[in-house]
């Protein structure tokens, strides 16, 4: 048997779509006679999604705080490929990219995943770490194929001195089985909206729309999730990240996905695949999904247009037809399955 190293800096309280495509692609490279070993931050440990992967698997805990230039990291990193003969080592959300890189044997494949909108960080990163970031994607990067979300990153990268050459732009999965299609439900006049990181999910553009648009009309409201510094009101609610995102979903009338920036965003594709009809801002990262006839696109930043669509969907009230929501969901199922992100993944790594 032959080793995969997936060294990941995930954490999250729950496993969403990225734990099930690690295990997804663990099981089909077991058919091709590899077995997966894990690494992921210290905080990972009491998540139940990392208790149970321990239950199987051989999983390693590296420290997050300044990991990138902390010497632990580094020892840590080196015992995990001494003590496994690690043919393959893929990199997952940037934080270990140059330790995996750097503490590899000469005759392991390299591959640093890029999902995150890495010229935003750098654009708040201090002197040091923007130092870092053109060491990590210059002189650090010599051996390494990088998988990249978007092209609108990757092109970022590309000018701190990645190899164009070495980029290849593979989508993310979604795991389809655990969306309903909650089309048939009857729906809150809700609009939803995820803003974890809230100016780059344009929550502020949201509450400026919401206002504007209560001028108007008071038979709505705006769900954040979660709802951070948000003061609540008659149009504007707080809502909690829950296990079963179906419930979000399946509560709302309208998925709101107004972001400045993106990677490749999971709820983007896992709302259309709901059913819902989304109102989307129209970055270049967003419109991977520009032919889904139940996305509505505005112009980025635009709040009279934001509010213009929100009440559009309200004279609608909120209804799309059934054969609009099944091409969309057609679309998401041929593109962006795990089954197609994992075809795409073994190829590069068998290639």
């Amino acid at each position: 048997m032959r080793n995969i190293l997936q060294i990941c800096a995930f954490g999250a309280p729950n496993p969403g779509n990225f734990i099930p495509s690690l295990l997804m692609l663990q099981s089909e490279m077991e058919s091709h006679g590899y077995e997966t070993i894990y690494a992921f931050p210290e905080k990972a440990k009491g998540k139940n999604w990392c208790i149970e992967l321990c239950k199987k698997n051989k999983v390693y805990f590296l420290p997050e705080a300044k990991a990138r230039i902390k010497p632990e990291t580094y020892k840590k990193v080196r015992k995990i490929y001494n003590e496994n003969d690690i043919d393959i080592v893929h990199s997952h959300f940037e934080l270990y990219d140059i330790p995996a890189a750097l503490m590899a044997p000469k005759n392991v494949k390299i591959f640093w995943h890029l999902h995150d909108t890495v010229k935003q960080t750098y654009k708040n990163s201090n002197f040091l770490y923007k130092f870092l970031f053109k060491l990590q994607y210059g002189t650090f990067s010599k051996r390494v194929v990088m998988l990249s979300t978007s092209k609108v990153h990757s092109d970022f990268t590309i000018s701190l001195g990645f190899n164009k050459d070495n980029i290849h732009i593979l989508p993310n999965g979604i795991d389809l089985k655990r969306i309903l299609n909650s089309s048939g439900i009857k729906k809150n006049r809700e609009f939803a909206m995820f803003c974890w990181d809230f100016y780059r999910k344009g929550g502020d553009l949201a509450e400026k729309a919401a206002k504007l648009l209560w001028e108007k009309r008071k038979d709505f409201c705006v769900k954040f999730i979660p709802g951070g510094n948000i003061l609540e009101n008659e149009y504007l609610v707080k809502g909690d990240i829950c296990n079963d995102i179906n419930k979000i979903y399946g509560s709302a009338g309208c998925f709101l996905h107004i972001s400045r920036s993106e990677g490749l965003s999971y709820a983007l594709l896992e709302a259309i695949y709901s059913g819902l009809p989304v109102i989307c801002s129209d970055i270049p990262e967003n419109m991977i999904v520009a032919d889904c006839p139940t996305v509505k696109y505005v112009k980025s930043e635009n709040i009279e247009q934001i509010a213009d669509a929100m009440n559009y969907m309200l004279d609608m009230d909120f209804k799309i037809s059934k054969n609009d929501i099944e091409e969309s969901r057609k679309i998401i199922e041929s593109r962006y399955s795990l089954e197609t992100w994992c075809k795409n993944i073994i190829k590069e790594y068998l290639a």
